[in-house]
């Protein structure tokens, strides 16, 4: 049992027993600390709290904990209870094992996995109570899509016959993954027939958990997110025929931009359904910073998670940099003020340029504005002028791909993307070359 499995079952039981109430983030992370030994003044070290206040948090996480299972929880026997009672569980509800096939293709490690419990959950619930026939998970570059959608079937290849796994990163054709897949599913190395209709045919036979990541590498860049591009409207009609036709099946996608016709089958009580993935917390976010060696306090941790938008990737990027550049000192790299580094700046840049003029002119005017923005005002502001249904269609296409937010007084960004968009913006006006950025934006400084 991993520190993070013992934390989602505490979770659980304190949750139960306490009619709704979950874990704070200072006891998550005193619970983490301590299940891999760390004594409790040295957690109120890193945390910047007093050490009987730390001490205090424990204690009362332990009675807590010794009220839901009914046997003395302390420090020294934590894990072994905890292991005790899992061990339990899963022998009075063991559910049948299905010894199926399995093919991970590319699927990336994910043994140190941080949060993500609610999502995992909710998923969960989806395919196997709700049986769901689409799933798909769409957010920023960075905020661990990919990461959740293998813990996700790695907690799930028990329930289905077959499990495939699949990037479409390097955008291969449909006739290529079905190629790949079939014989997988028919259990032959050769298929003579590599079409949807057999796909289709195999979903209803066997109970597959198809999943396809980085669906965004088939899709058109521009105004309209969801648009295939040439050559791949193949994807379309299986994506199609998987929501709507009857199967015992599921598939997962994964990417930055949802697919056309995927958001007009999605549905809260339909068997097609999306999840928009956030940031971490900021204790989940603090997770990674102490896996990366740095020793941040409660305060240090909430500043770079929440300016990163409590995006992992981005997370582990700063802490790598605090790390070589400033020598872990994290009150040091506070102090010079924000910054994107060349890692972020190269994701933020492919999903930038992956936008329309329109939508480009539209990330550099909320930087301009630099305060939330109504759709009216940005109308105004827009030159040349556009209808107010392309300019409607243009933010529905940014809201899809994670880079504008939608706040009480209007719209904004994140505010790392600020500071990206910011710089962006002056790198232009400074190398004053005639590009689509600048068509839109010159008129705005004129």
């Amino acid at each position: 049992m991993t520190g993070q499995d013992a934390i989602a079952l505490v979770d659980t039981l304190l949750h139960t027993a306490n009619q709704g109430q979950r874990l704070t983030d200072v006891q998550s992370v005193v619970f983490l600390e301590t299940w891999t030994g760390t004594s409790y003044r040295e957690i109120a070290k890193r945390l910047g709290y007093e050490y009987d206040y730390i001490k205090q948090v424990g204690s009362q996480l332990w009675r807590s904990l010794s009220q839901s299972l009914g046997e003395p929880v302390s420090k020294r026997n934590l894990q072994a209870v905890l292991r005790r009672y899992q061990q339990s569980q899963q022998a009075a509800t063991a559910l049948p094992i299905i010894q199926g096939t399995q093919d991970w293709g590319e699927a990336p490690d994910v043994s140190r996995f941080y949060g993500r419990q609610g999502e995992l959950q909710t998923l969960e619930t989806w395919i196997l109570e709700d049986n769901c026939r689409a799933i798909g998970i769409f957010g920023l570059g960075g905020m661990g899509k990919t990461a959740l959608s293998v813990k996700l079937a790695q907690q799930l290849q028990s329930q289905f016959d077959c499990v495939i796994w699949r990037s479409l990163q390097q955008a291969p054709l449909l006739e290529l993954i079905l190629s790949e897949i079939l014989p997988i599913l028919v259990g032959s190395e050769v298929t003579n027939d590599s079409s949807i209709d057999t796909l289709m045919k195999q979903l209803r036979s066997k109970r597959c958990l198809l999943v396809l990541d980085n669906v965004e590498s088939i899709l058109q860049d521009g105004n309209r997110s969801g648009q295939y591009q040439q050559g791949f409207e193949a994807y379309r009609q299986l994506f199609d025929r998987i929501c709507d036709e009857p199967h015992q099946s599921c598939l997962i996608i994964t990417g930055r931009d949802k697919p056309g016709g995927f958001a007009l089958r999605q549905g809260k009580n339909l068997p097609v359904r999306s999840l928009q993935l956030q940031g971490l917390a900021g204790a989940e976010g603090q997770q990674i910073l102490i896996a990366k060696g740095l020793e941040a306090t409660q305060s240090q941790s909430r500043t770079l998670v929440n300016y990163f938008g409590g995006n992992p990737l981005a997370i582990k990027i700063a802490a790598t940099t605090i790390q070589k550049l400033f020598g872990g000192n994290i009150q040091g790299f506070l102090a010079q003020g924000s910054s994107v580094f060349s890692d972020l700046w190269d994701l933020l840049d492919r999903q930038f340029e992956r936008l329309s003029p329109l939508q480009q002119q539209i990330m550099y005017l909320l930087v301009i504005n630099r305060e939330a923005v109504m759709p009216a005002k940005l109308q105004e502001e827009i030159l040349p002028k556009v209808p107010l249904r392309e300019l409607l269609e243009a933010l529905q296409s940014l809201q899809a791909r994670s880079l504008i937010e939608t706040a009480d007084t209007g719209l904004t960004l994140q505010p790392v993307i600020m500071e990206y968009v910011t710089e962006r913006f002056i790198q232009a006006i400074k190398r004053e070359v005639t590009t689509n950025e600048l068509t839109y934006s010159k008129p705005m400084l004129n």
